[in-house]
């Protein structure tokens, strides 16, 4: 923490600034003027100080899309950026609630520490009385990390939070770790040597009987010093690869499996999962678009199960090089965004304007596979009146470059009825 601003950051946790804050974060929530507010801080406090709030409020106003306390939480911006929200964080603490001392090694904020000090009051926890402490070597986001437990009514007989580098803290007394390695202490790294600590480091120190849940980026790929039996799982939500996890020891589901995991908004678990000595299936290529088209989420594209999804499903792919899927099966999977396809028409601005036009859409939303920025960009711009939704995916058939015109599944803004004479790609026209 820097000293000339310990003071500082150490009033913002305490009593008297409560009040400030409670006051500026409703200012914000009722959207008065930015300007304004920092014009009624000055009365109440120094500008430094002004200025923490204001940072603070902000902060907790953007990390209620994370957690459900965030109005009583304290962040720093890149430890709300890098905490895992809390529906993921539930998920793997849910494969520690048979154990009893757990640690969340740089913790940051307490992202996962919260989730895993509450196990034990999990419906069906095994261990009532588990014991959780945080491992965070900075100073400042130590002390956001302990805040963050009185958020939630933890106290310090349930989980703790030290500052202590992970070479020194002691492992022999665990029986369970989640470790969040900096990706950043030069710049932004997916390769596991570089992080802090380094993934090597930290399988060397873990004991055989120890279960280890460790969160590296989306894109770290597989390495020769990885234990063996290792499972590899990519976990999203909504749309997005939020994290890809190593699960090691004895609590570890799926060993030498590499899974996709997609948590839902009531907590419900979608999943694909491959052995990694498995032969994968092979790629289906059609050469035609049926009545569906299914986008495979993030995460099955970051675990490569774009195929086994598409073979569960019975599904194929129209090019070799495009990952999305066909199929006339009506196929619903959390795993898969559908699409039902209203035309396929060559990548031509008039033709597809004068179809979006018949069938009075006004909105459009442009995705691409296969086609570069410039042409999605002109497609954005098209000139479109009515009052319906729909979407345009540029990508390519074979060697032709396409634009299928599809409405997708859930969308409450869409009423539209394929045309009984679905329209095709003429390849004079690319």
């Amino acid at each position: 923490m820097n000293l000339e601003t310990r003071d500082d950051f150490l009033w913002l946790m305490s009593e008297e600034a409560d009040p400030i804050l409670k006051q500026v974060q409703g200012a914000f929530a009722e959207r008065v003027n930015v300007v304004r507010i920092a014009k009624s801080l000055r009365k109440l406090t120094t500008p430094t100080r002004g200025a923490l709030v204001m940072e603070q409020a902000q902060l907790r106003k953007k990390a209620g899309q994370k957690f459900t306390r965030a109005s009583r939480m304290f962040f720093t911006r890149r430890g709300l950026e890098q905490a895992s929200g809390q529906r993921l964080a539930e998920y793997k603490a849910s494969r520690f609630q048979s154990l009893e001392n757990v640690a969340d090694v740089c913790c940051g904020i307490g992202g996962d520490l919260l989730s895993l000090a509450r196990r034990g009051q999990s419906e069906g926890s095994k261990v009532p009385t588990a014991k959780t402490v945080g491992v965070e070597i900075d100073e400042l986001t130590s002390l956001f990390a302990r805040k963050n437990l009185d958020a939630y009514s933890l106290d310090q007989d349930l989980a703790d939070v030290r500052q202590i580098d992970f070479a020194e803290f002691d492992l022999s007394k665990l029986n369970g770790i989640h470790v969040d390695p900096d990706r950043r202490v030069q710049e932004r790294t997916v390769h596991g040597s570089r992080f802090l600590p380094s993934l090597p480091d930290v399988f060397q120190r873990l004991s055989s009987d120890c279960t280890a849940a460790i969160k590296v980026a989306p894109a770290t790929p597989y390495a020769g010093y990885f234990p063996p039996n290792i499972q590899r799982e990519w976990i999203g939500d909504d749309r997005e690869c939020k994290q890809q996890i190593l699960w090691v020891g004895p609590e570890t589901v799926q060993p030498g499996h590499r899974t996709a995991t997609h948590i839902g908004k009531q907590g419900e678990v979608s999943q694909i999962s491959i052995l990694e000595s498995e032969s994968r299936p092979g790629v289906i290529v059609g050469n035609q678009i049926m009545r569906y088209l299914y986008e495979p989420h993030a995460i099955v594209l970051a675990a490569q199960l774009n195929n086994v999804i598409g073979d569960r499903h019975g599904l194929q792919r129209f090019s070799a090089d495009v990952v999305y899927l066909t199929g006339d099966e009506d196929v619903k999977d959390p795993l898969l965004t559908q699409f039902e396809v209203l035309a396929v028409l060559p990548i031509n601005l008039r033709k597809t304007q004068i179809f979006l036009n018949r069938l009075e859409v006004g909105e459009i939303e442009v995705k691409k596979r296969g086609i570069d920025d410039v042409t999605a960009s002109q497609f954005k711009r098209l000139k479109l009146e009515g009052n319906q939704r729909a979407t345009v995916l540029l990508t390519r058939l074979g060697r032709n470059r396409i634009a299928v015109i599809a409405k997708r599944r859930g969308n409450p803004l869409v009423n539209l009825d394929p045309p009984s004479d679905l329209l095709v790609v003429d390849e004079s026209d690319t």
